[in-house]
């Protein structure tokens, strides 16, 4: 299926400087939504065929992560923006750049389990400053032995959408200790 044709680009949003990419057309066209569903399900069990877990980035990562977890019958760890999880003792939040200002993400850490097999899944990856954050929040588990030392054998990483220009990819490599087999994006742009 021919997934660029549906994307949408906004220029100037949201703020001047910035092509955003709309995923919305894909997601209401039953068959591309189901297509998507059906590629990244395949790669993902060649990438981590004992995922337990999704760890999906809000807010557009928790659509096509639900869907993961669901065909595959494991876990979803929501990632959400700062002050969106309850106050437990248990919640981890690092900040971060974007291509368009900063932001902060949070997990509960309590949702994980030491020998899970961690898919993170976002549906674009422009810079990769939102996955430096949180494989920064999850080394800092390691440290604590709360996980196993991360790795191609309990951890990947899946886009539905990349941007090359921005170079997140070889970033995402510079900063974590996985190679470029981990990590997936189903459109390049």
């Amino acid at each position: 299926m021919k997934y660029k044709e549906l994307l949408k680009q906004y220029v100037d949003f949201p703020q001047k400087g910035v092509v955003f990419q709309d995923i919305n057309p894909l997601l209401a066209d039953k068959d591309a939504l189901k297509s998507i569903a059906d590629d990244l399900t395949i790669q993902l069990k060649r990438m981590l065929p004992d995922c337990t877990k999704i760890l999906a980035i809000e807010a557009r990562g928790f659509m096509l992560g639900s869907i993961l977890a669901d065909r595959l019958n494991v876990g979803l760890v929501p990632i959400r923006k700062k002050g969106k999880l309850p106050p437990y003792a248990s919640i981890r939040e690092m900040s971060y750049s974007l291509e368009y200002g900063t932001n902060t993400l949070a997990i509960d850490m309590s949702l994980l389990n030491k020998d899970d097999k961690i898919l993170i899944f976002d549906d674009l990856l422009a810079t990769g400053g939102t996955i430096e954050a949180l494989i920064r929040l999850l080394q800092d588990e390691v440290k604590n032995g709360q996980l196993l030392p991360l790795s191609e054998k309990n951890m990947a990483i899946m886009f539905l959408l990349e941007l090359e220009a921005l170079n997140g990819k070889k970033h995402i490599i510079d900063c974590s200790p996985l190679n470029e087999n981990a990590i997936f994006s189903l459109i390049k742009l």
